[in-house]
This record gives C-alpha cells, structure tokens and sequence, in this order.
C-alpha cells in the first residue's frame, strides 16, 4: 500500500496506509498530529465551531480585546488587519451591543481576534511563521460608530472585509512561496468574513489555534500530496449523494461540487503527468466512520471532506511557480473554504494552513 501523504505537512513519516489514518484519525481535529490534521478520509465530523458559538482551544493568542500600544514602525500589512479587529470591537462593545444576538456577538468577538491574531503576525520579523509576539505591535484608532445603526455599522465592516480580501488577492498574486500563502489566507478569510456579516443566517467560528511550521513543497510534491487528497473526496463525494435525497437542493449541490472535485483531480493529475511524476492511487475504497446513513451524515461528510481539503490546497498556492499558477490555486483555495462554510463549517482564522 502507498504511503499515508502526510510527511509533508511537518508530520512524522509513519507508514501508515491511508484507509488506516481515515479509520483512525476521525476523532481528532484539523490540527491534530498525523492522524487528524491531514487525513485523506471523508470524514463525517463537522467542522469546528457549527454551533455558531465561540469555541474555546489550545490557542492562538487572543489580543483584539485592547489595542496593543503604538509603534513608530508598523507594516502596512499589520495596521490594516488591526483596523479590522479594532472596527470589530467597536461594533461589539458600541451604543447597539444590546441588540446583538447571540451568534453576531460570537462573530464579532471572533473577527476582532481573529484580526488581531493577523495583525500580530504580519508585524512579526517573519510573517510565514505567522509569530505571536510581535515587536513593533501595531495599533489602530477605533471608529465612531456612535451615530450608526447597528445594520450601518455591521455593513461598514462588511465592506472594509471585501476591501481587504481585494488587496490581500493582489497581494498573494505578486508574492510567491509562503509569502503568497499568508496573503491568501488573508484574502480568503476576509471574504468569508465579509459574507458572514452579510448572511440572513449567521455561521459558526472555528478557534485559534498554535501555529504549526509549514515546509515549501515544490510544485509537483504539493499537486501529489493534492491528488492523494481528492481521490478521498470523490470516493466521498458519491457516498454523500447515494443517501441525500432525490429531489434535494443538497444532492444537487453535492453533485456539481462532485463534478468540479473530479475536474481538479483530472488537471492535477495531467500536471504531474506533464512532469512525468508519480500519480497517487486512489484506493480501492474508504472507510468513514460512523458510516454514511442519512442525509445528516452525508452533510457532515461533505462538510468535513471540504474543511480538511484546504490545507492541501493551500500547499499548492505556496509551491505555484507563478503568477497564473497562483492565482489558479488561489481561486480553488477560496472556493474549497467557501463551499465547506455553505455545508456548516466554522469560520477559520488562516485558512489554507495546516493547523
């Protein structure tokens, strides 16, 4: 049997075959060591924080709650992620605090540190290892949003969001190895920030958690590590759609996303072909645990498969050796995050990266 692909995310070089890591690794999170973080199965855990509730963890620092003192020297990067966190906490602790429920105020407490955590990095002597003490610190002057309405001022954030999702896209375009990860992590958080302000239905939040090294692949190790990933997502893909029902918006849905799972694979495996490289096989089949019963299971197996897809995604962003080939892999990375928060996954403070 091949290998396990998960070496390559900083985990040991264990030989375990892929349908014992998806056997054994369900129970544990997206971050957990070699069993959980970058497992190939289908998994039918929901993805952190679908309770639409702040979750608490091992974590990440948590510093948006006070702006860190002023520094002569901040990056631009840096003082624009702490105007967010600061924009955040003024909507959450403003004259209408009254009136958030329960789920916006979880999401503003969330973006505030999730914000600030990016702050704190990017101002860090080396933001690729996204740092969590950073010197200098930056700091932002709150906005007054005492004569806004609660609707104007969560439209407000929305939109400084996409703005920041815009320059973050750019950014990760004229960047390249992990640089260009930070920068489209960023982007990709900021935009489903911005939609999460916007939804009729508030998602949950994922937590913080200790940043994990990542290692530079080269391009044909990442697209392999990739190509072992969505056999697992195919394979997951049609038992999903065999148990939800017919007539079913989610079954329609399940379908197209199969369609577009098994066009990447395709061009990921004509890439390495290209490079006369190894393909990965798929196995002859995977084994998700608790199986795959109902259409509930098969929302959770979709949610899951799709979390857990990004990080794999993410090493291609990082490995891309230019422009096009970044902003190809950048645009999966979105959709992979957005299509796993449609299906209920939680908000992640840095998507793409193998927490």
């Amino acid at each position: 049997m091949p290998e396990a692909p998960h070496a390559a995310l900083g985990h040991d070089r264990s030989r375990w075959a892929r349908r014992d890591v998806l056997r054994i690794g369900l129970g544990l999170g997206l971050g957990a060591p070699l069993l959980g973080a970058c497992t190939t199965s289908p998994t039918v855990l929901p993805g952190p924080g679908t309770s639409g509730r702040a979750t608490s963890g091992p974590a990440g620092p948590t510093p948006g709650s006070a702006s860190p003192a002023p520094a002569p020297t901040v990056p631009a990067g840096a003082a624009s992620e702490q105007a967010l966190s600061v924009r955040a906490a003024a909507v959450l602790d403003g004259p209408h605090r009254k009136d958030l429920g329960a789920d916006r105020r979880a999401l503003l407490t969330f973006l505030r540190d999730a914000h600030a955590d990016h702050a704190v990095a990017l101002a860090g002597p080396d933001p690729t290892t996204r740092p969590t003490t950073a010197v200098p610190s930056p700091s932002a002057a709150p906005p007054d949003v005492s004569g806004q309405s609660l609707a104007a001022s969560m439209k407000a954030l929305a939109r400084a969001e996409s703005a920041q999702a815009a320059a973050q896209r750019r950014a990760a375009a004229a960047a390249s190895g992990l640089e260009a990860l930070v920068a489209g992590s960023l982007a990709v958080a900021a935009e489903t920030y911005a939609a999460a302000l916007g939804a009729s239905r508030t998602p949950g939040v994922g937590r913080a958690r200790e940043h994990r090294a990542t290692p530079l692949l080269s391009d044909v190790e990442a697209s392999a590590e990739l190509v072992a990933q969505l056999h697992a997502v195919v394979y997951g893909y049609q038992l999903a759609i065999g148990v939800l029902k017919y007539s079913s918006a989610a079954r329609r849905r399940a379908v197209g996303e199969l369609a577009s799972a098994r066009t990447l694979l395709d061009a990921q495996i004509s890439f390495l072909l290209s490079r006369k490289a190894d393909v990965p096989p798929a196995e002859p089949a995977y084994a998700p645990s608790p199986a795959v019963r109902s259409p509930a299971d098969a929302t959770r197996l979709v949610r899951g498969m799709q979390y857990r897809l990004a990080p794999f995604v993410g090493l291609t962003l990082a490995a891309a050796g230019s422009a096009g080939a970044r902003t190809v892999a950048l645009t999966q990375l979105r959709s992979t995050v957005r299509t796993s928060v449609t299906w209920g996954a939680g908000l992640q403070v840095w998507p793409g990266w193998p927490d």
